[in-house]
């Protein structure tokens, strides 16, 4: 039995026979929200993460520490887990998006790629932040800037079960800044089973776009930055608009929306089997 879990944030697991892998693991309380503890994460096996932001990034290094797991990321993640947070560099192994490159751990064939992230001026919101007196956000920004490696590539992982099944992490990727050709190049390269697919703000026509281009048989969206929204004063479409607006399109598609606790069983033909939250 294969089973993918969402944590809330960007946080999600493939937990197999050979172990659990996750992606971006976060428990801290952050923006008003809590919905683990570390306990929850002291089975991991592998860690991949995506970027350097600090919602994606913070507990990483914890859970590395606890758990002995094995961290998966770009270059500049890997330098700074070692030389800020002390991670050895045994405990690591380096994938680099920019040449989609592949590597294999026990249970799982790994595949990176690059993605776009919306616009987000450090800087500017440093600025911002101090003229309106905003400590939150100030912050957010501050620590973004010294705590974590903002500048580390936006990285997507496609993984290859034994049996063959795939799983396609495009986290945040699904906005304006992606173009069809290279969402469709993606498609190209990699088979696709099972979507983890970020939704947010007003982005529900490049959500369609992306599943029309990688065509997988299940889509699990999952918000990844709802509370940090909230924060900042953004808001975003409702959930229900993005799930709809795939099923409409493409009605064969099993989707899935993930909140915190969500599990998805995947059983050993094409059907999948929802755990209640």
């Amino acid at each position: 039995m294969t089973k993918i879990r969402y944590f809330g944030w960007s946080a999600l697991s493939i937990e197999t026979p050979d172990g659990a892998l996750f992606f971006d693991p976060f428990f801290r309380p952050y923006c008003g929200a809590e919905w683990f503890h570390l306990a929850d994460f002291k089975h991991a096996k592998y860690i991949c993460v995506t970027h350097g932001h600090e919602e994606h990034f913070l507990d990483v290094p914890v859970i590395a520490k606890e758990t002995g797991a094995t961290v998966i990321g770009a270059p500049s993640v890997c330098s700074f887990l070692e030389w800020r947070r002390g991670i050895p560099r045994n405990q690591m192994r380096v994938i680099d998006p920019k040449r989609f490159e592949t590597i294999s751990v026990p249970g799982f064939t790994l595949s990176a790629f690059r993605w776009k992230h919306r616009d987000i001026n450090l800087p500017k919101a440093l600025s911002r932040a101090l003229f309106h007196g905003n400590a939150t956000q100030l912050s957010w920004a501050w620590s973004s800037a010294t705590r974590a490696p903002f500048y580390s590539p936006y990285t997507g992982f496609h993984v290859t079960l034994p049996d063959g099944r795939t799983i396609l992490n495009y986290n945040e990727g699904f906005n304006t800044k992606m173009t069809d050709a290279e969402i469709a190049d993606l498609g190209t390269r990699h088979r696709t089973d099972v979507l983890l697919a970020g939704m947010q703000l007003n982005f529900i026509a490049d959500v369609v776009r992306g599943v029309a281009a990688l065509k997988p048989k299940v889509v699990v969206l999952y918000p990844p930055h709802e509370y940090f929204h909230a924060m900042m004063g953004a808001t975003s479409e409702p959930w229900t608009a993005f799930a709809d607006a795939v099923r409409q399109r493409f009605p064969e598609v099993e989707v899935h929306i993930a909140e915190p606790g969500f599990e998805l069983a995947l059983n050993d033909g094409p059907s999948t089997t929802q755990k209640a939250a």
